[in-house]
């Protein structure tokens, strides 16, 4: 069977240089300068990587409007961005967004913001941004 996922990243919110600090909201000012720092979504279909935006600059809203079309793939349940924030040729994980798949109807777009979390140790999942994706599955 044909399958097909259409995918454009349009942008981040929230996504910031540095963590919130959990409790009171503030932000970490240990790494005051923001101006180095790149941002970038790499996108894994079935735990594989399929595609990877563009880093862009940055302090807390990138612009990606980057479309990707992966087709003729297998079954497959889940989309899963993580996005990461570079500076000086380091990648350091901010977080994790995935996509049911199978929640979607067939050739229907979808457009809207879905959540970027990171794990804490005990504390479960908390929320550290969004990404705004347009989707399209077909089969």
């Amino acid at each position: 069977m044909w399958r097909q996922v259409e995918l454009t990243v349009i942008q981040g919110r929230n996504l910031g240089g540095s963590k919130p600090d959990r409790l009171s909201g503030e932000v970490d000012d240990a790494e005051d300068d923001t101006a180095d720092i790149e941002l970038s979504c790499e996108m894994h279909l079935n735990d594989i990587l399929c595609g990877r935006t563009t880093p862009k600059k940055s302090e807390h809203a990138p612009l990606w409007h980057e479309a990707f079309t992966f087709s003729d793939l297998p079954t497959f349940e889940r989309l899963d961005l993580t996005v990461y924030r570079e500076r000086k040729s380091v990648a350091q994980l901010v977080g994790k967004c995935a996509v049911e798949l199978c929640n979607f109807r067939r050739g229907d777009t979808i457009e809207g913001w879905f959540p970027v979390v990171c794990e804490e140790n005990l504390s479960g999942e908390i929320q550290l941004g969004e990404l705004r994706l347009k989707i399209r599955v077909d089969e």
